[in-house]
């Protein structure tokens, strides 16, 4: 259920992002920019750990990404089906069985 997931608890302000040569504003408002969209196409019945580790690996994907600066409506829109190909358990990834 997205509505028990609190988008403000990912968003990032410019001093959490760290060192990106004076451009730590454009890197937050980019990070963030991710979560919102993210967040926005999750259906609203979407699995709450799902949609939480999905939100959760938008920083570890970028966090010392050089393209995080480049990023536009596009890659964005790229990255996010990306994401949500990877997390659908339909899509052919098989869990592992302890048997």
């Amino acid at each position: 259920m997205k509505e028990h997931v609190d988008i403000h608890t990912y968003l990032m302000e410019p001093s959490e992002v760290g060192e990106w040569e004076g451009e730590e504003t454009l890197a937050a408002e980019n990070l963030n920019r991710m979560y919102h969209a993210v967040y926005d196409k999750a259906d609203d019945d979407v699995d709450t750990i799902l949609l939480e580790e999905m939100l959760e690996s938008i920083w570890l994907d970028w966090q010392h990404n050089p393209q995080l600066l480049e990023l536009d409506d596009e890659m964005i829109d790229t990255f996010v089906e990306a994401l949500f190909s990877h997390f659908d358990p339909e899509q052919g990834q098989e869990e592992f069985d302890d048997h």
